[in-house]
């Protein structure tokens, strides 16, 4: 004897997927913060760990923040020059520490350097051009300037950390990012260099620029500061990036880390294309020496 059974019929089913599909848009955005909170808290413990490595360098190297790079100009390659990037990768050996997790876009692998620029039997060498597309940005401007004296070569001048006047409010690392195409999104990996959004202060009546150690020397600049009202530029943080939800992580000279937006990490300064904006209260300003 055969039992008929009833089956769901389409109004049940048509209920039932409206069901499905408004968990899903309540849900998904809920993955998505937890995703965006768990990257963001990876991306932390990198920048702890490299500050933690910076620190065991300059206790090795006669109290000295690292250089940005030995030989900052278009003949330099992974023969003759090495980044900060790779002079701290023997204190941490992973390279995967140098890559933010909220950071999917497109870049070079690390074996794009040139084979004939590779140092044989210097198992770094290779991650020369891979070094510069760090994610983590260094404050080297401050901590490491890059300059030519009238009539020398450029080079870097590594400061002392002893100069440093508040570790715990001075940025040594912050979030970066390479480059943005037409529709604003980021490619190219992250960029070992960032520069700060003011430059000058007036002290006594006369401006000074901060960034200069010999006022006759010039100072290497990758770009001229934060760019106002440049939604499309990757220069419009002066390199750095708010990768984590308008939220940018730094790493201070003190070894603490943190995540500031952008209106934060620029406290104490105007901020104006070409740095014409003044630093104007210098005890909240995070990116020099003080």
């Amino acid at each position: 004897m055969f039992r008929r059974t009833r089956g769901f019929t389409l109004a049940e089913l048509l209920v039932v997927l409206a069901i499905l599909v408004i968990l899903a848009g309540i849900l998904f955005p809920v993955f998505q913060g937890v995703r965006a909170s768990a990257q963001r808290a990876v991306c932390l413990s990198n920048f702890r760990q490299t500050t933690l490595a910076a620190t065991l360098y300059i206790s090795d190297y006669d109290d000295r923040f690292m250089p940005a790079n030995y030989r900052p100009n278009t003949l330099a390659n992974s023969r003759n020059d090495r980044t900060w990037v790779q002079l701290l990768l023997p204190y941490e050996r992973s390279f995967a520490l140098f890559r933010c997790p909220a950071d999917t876009g497109v870049r070079d692998h690390i074996e794009a350097t040139f084979d004939q620029d590779l140092v044989p039997g210097d198992t770094e060498s290779r991650y020369y051009s891979a070094s510069q597309r760090s994610n983590i940005g260094y404050n080297y401007l401050y901590l490491s300037p890059i300059m030519r004296p009238l009539g020398g070569h450029w080079a870097a001048f590594p400061r002392l950390a002893s100069m440093v006047g508040n570790p715990s409010n001075t940025v040594m690392f912050v979030d970066s990012v390479w480059d943005r195409d037409a529709h604003g999104v980021p490619f190219g990996g992250g960029n070992y260099l960032v520069v700060p959004p003011c430059r000058f202060v007036e002290r006594s009546g006369q401006i000074v620029d901060t960034f200069r150690i010999d006022p006759t020397s010039e100072i290497f600049t990758p770009n001229y500061g934060w760019k106002v009202n440049s939604p499309y530029s990757g220069q419009q943080f002066g390199g750095a990036w708010p990768w984590h939800r308008g939220h940018m992580n730094i790493a201070r000279v003190d070894g603490s880390a943190r995540s500031l937006t952008p209106t934060q990490l620029a406290a104490g300064c105007q901020i104006r294309n070409d740095w014409e904006g003044k630093i104007t209260s210098p005890g909240n300003y995070g990116w020099d020496l003080n």
